[in-house]
């Protein structure tokens, strides 16, 4: 049974994803995006003003492509008829972690890699062919309005669109991103506030296009380099991206903040580790300017914990967890979280299935969904000394199993596949727990 109508909050990745999971179940899909948004699609899509973090890196991980999949079948041809790179992971894609390379293996499969604006432009072309969908672009959210029993049952926006005021809901998608007011809007109308978890990141990253050089004209290869922590904060990916070009992200924390003058970015780029990024761009041209952002702090909004969150109000992605940009989560997380919509909604045809409870089961799946991607990212960045947040009390024994890991798959393919498996979302961190790498947690203890 359909119901009549669910809003969408936001037309990110997040909100595209999560109405069209949700279109099936729903005679009416409406989504509110704040942004003014092309009337076709362009042929060289560009970044929201919306979405400050747009021109950076946004590879999607395999499981987020596989999630995406479910929901659009279609989107991996359009994403290649878009002109998407794709990158083999293990072989183009070149690891440096731990203080080396990863070796090169080839572990039959491949991501995307490409513009954010790209594969938003690509996604929402897959969600505006449905029937049922409706996009008002230009329209802010100002608030809700809610039954006397407190359920959602309306969503109120302003802007240009003549179709603004009130827009009637059976569900409301929260995917505003990190920046939603939707917190703030709970809390004024005494909801309460969200407790949310913090772990004090300190990320600053510059990205800019490059023009691929003659070499590398017809290559997919990419590289990532991370910092090894705690004696480096500097790291750097460069990958292909549509049209030829590269996009190129440089990464540090605690105010070394890397340059925006293009010969300042060369000297940067040779202080970091693997001793090859300097070469691969010194005779590039640079096609855009280079952007500066920084992530403060990662944070995890427990909407599970609010005793007196209204029904029907369903956060998504950024909205409930946001974590350390290089680590290529975000995008991933959300397509779950829409996956998951998906399921819960489903429950609406069978006995006992009321919007009361897809309320309550989303939002328990959701935040589990984020948890498990905090704890390994904020994991991560607590090898830094001056991250700042409450430290996991097993932090040591998770560091030397990281390092155990490392070392091992220098030799063993298998470990080495299991690990990308694990960096993919394709597999459990517990995939890696063998009784070799356990061994070797001990001897370095």
């Amino acid at each position: 049974m359909k119901r009549e109508q669910i809003v969408v909050l936001g037309a990110g990745i997040g909100g595209l994803l999560a109405a069209g999971a949700a279109a099936p179940y729903f005679d009416r899909v409406i989504v509110v995006e704040k942004d003014q948004l092309p009337d076709q699609p362009l042929a060289e899509p560009v970044p929201r003003k919306g979405v400050p973090q747009g021109p950076q890196v946004h590879a999607i991980i395999k499981r987020g492509e596989n999630t995406i999949t479910g929901i659009f079948p279609d989107f991996p041809d359009r994403m290649r008829a878009a002109g998407s790179a794709t990158v083999i992971a293990g072989w183009n894609l070149q690891v440096h972690e731990g203080g080396g390379w990863h070796p090169r293996r080839d572990f039959g499969f491949s991501i995307f890699a490409q513009t954010r604006a790209l594969m938003e432009q690509v996604i929402r072309g897959c969600l505006l062919d449905l029937a049922n969908v409706t996009l008002k672009a230009g329209c802010r959210f100002t608030g809700l309005d809610l039954s006397d029993n407190g359920a959602v049952k309306a969503v109120r926006i302003s802007g240009d669109d003549p179709g603004g005021g009130d827009i009637a809901a059976d569900l409301v998608v929260d995917a505003m991103g990190r920046g939603s007011p939707m917190p703030k809007w709970l809390d004024d109308h005494g909801h309460g506030m969200v407790r949310r978890s913090r772990a004090g990141i300190n990320i600053h990253y510059v990205t800019m296009l490059l023009r691929r050089p003659e070499a590398y004209r017809d290559s997919a290869d990419a590289w990532v380099i991370r910092a090894t922590a705690p004696a480096k904060v500097r790291g750097a990916t460069l990958i292909p991206i549509e049209g030829g070009r590269w996009l190129l992200t440089l990464a540090s924390r605690f105010g070394d903040l890397p340059p925006l003058d293009f010969p300042d970015c060369l000297e940067f780029a040779r202080s970091v580790e693997g001793g090859v990024l300097y070469d691969l761009i010194k005779d590039t041209e640079v096609t855009t300017a280079p952007r500066r952002f920084m992530v403060p702090e990662a944070l995890l909004a427990h909407f599970d914990e609010m005793d007196d969150l209204p029904a029907g109000l369903l956060p998504l992605g950024d909205v409930i967890g946001n974590f350390n940009p290089m680590l290529a989560q975000g995008m991933t997380i959300a397509s779950l979280h829409a996956e998951s919509l998906g399921h819960c909604l489903q429950q609406l045809g069978k006995p006992g299935g009321d919007l009361q409870s897809v309320s309550h089961d989303y939002i328990s799946a959701a935040v589990a969904i984020s948890e498990t991607a905090w704890q390994a990212a904020v994991n991560a960045d607590f090898a830094y000394p001056k991250t700042e947040g409450n430290r996991p009390p097993d932090l040591a024994e998770q560091q030397k199993f990281r390092r155990a890991v490392r070392e091992i798959i220098e030799t063993d393919a298998d470990l080495h596949k299991a690990a990308i498996d694990v960096q993919q979302m394709l597999q459990p961190g517990s995939a890696l727990a063998r009784p070799d790498v356990l061994e070797r947690v001990r001897e370095l203890s």
